[in-house]
């Protein structure tokens, strides 16, 4: 079987035995696939591992083998550089959450190629980016709503209206069910789906609007994509912002 040249986003790392780690990638062409990759000793080893790091972006060509659950991750290139993501403390933990909520929301080797161009968009924008990005886990969360099939519907809102976090839309009476929000969060609603990169450090959040924000979009992902489950990283982010 002929090579075929991929280009992937390393979404995890995680160590299989003494000599082999499991990396997870991205592909722009091939959705979420898994590769065993050697650990090795050495100057090159640790090289390569720290090419391997997460949200890393690297190009590599693999004889795709549909018998093996794991595929062979041999020579490879990195195809972005990123500058600032590992080395300021706060982009890093930024990093950290986009790769775990990924690593969660990826289930299945589908591609998705505007998919992978918004998280390379957004790993670009958030490397090169020099002001505030307290609020830029918003808005790559608000924009991730596109992807999943799960934008709020908000066209026919009126003041006093409740979210219907089930039914994905404002609502004029309150649900019976406990996955709402209040006519007070929902007013809000419409503003903050129009956050996005270009705006994001336009919205004047605390700390604690921020948590609430963080934690209202994680539980409507995990109610349309019961997969998604709890995540640690935003715990992290909670305390840099705090």
């Amino acid at each position: 079987m002929a090579l075929e040249k991929i280009e992937g986003i390393v979404i995890d790392v995680i160590r299989h035995n003494d000599r082999n780690n499991v990396v997870t990638l991205f592909c722009r062409n091939h959705g979420r696939i898994s590769f065993i990759s050697p650990v090795g000793s050495g100057k090159t080893a640790r090289l390569r591992n720290a090419r391997l790091m997460t949200m890393s972006v690297i190009e590599t060509e693999v004889n795709f083998r549909s018998s093996r659950s794991l595929q062979l991750l041999g020579a490879f290139n990195s195809s972005r550089v990123w500058r600032s993501l590992y080395f300021d403390p706060v982009k890093s933990a930024m990093v950290m959450f986009m790769s775990e909520f990924l690593h969660r929301y990826l289930r299945d080797s589908s591609a998705e190629p505007l998919l992978w161009e918004y998280v390379v968009g957004s790993l670009e924008r958030l490397d090169a980016t020099r002001g505030s990005i307290a609020n830029f886990h918003l808005a790559f969360l608000i924009g991730m709503l596109h992807f999943a099939g799960i934008m709020p519907d908000m066209s026919g809102y009126e003041a006093g209206d409740y979210f219907d976090m089930l039914a994905g839309e404002s609502v004029p009476d309150r649900p019976l069910h406990r996955n709402f929000l209040t006519a007070g969060d929902t007013m809000e609603l419409p503003k903050l789906l129009k956050m996005n990169f270009r705006n994001q450090h336009l919205f004047r959040l605390t700390a604690q609007q921020r948590r609430e924000v963080m934690d209202g979009l994680l539980r409507y992902f995990s109610i349309h994509l019961p997969g998604l489950g709890s995540l640690r990283s935003p715990m992290i982010l909670a305390e840099v912002f705090s």
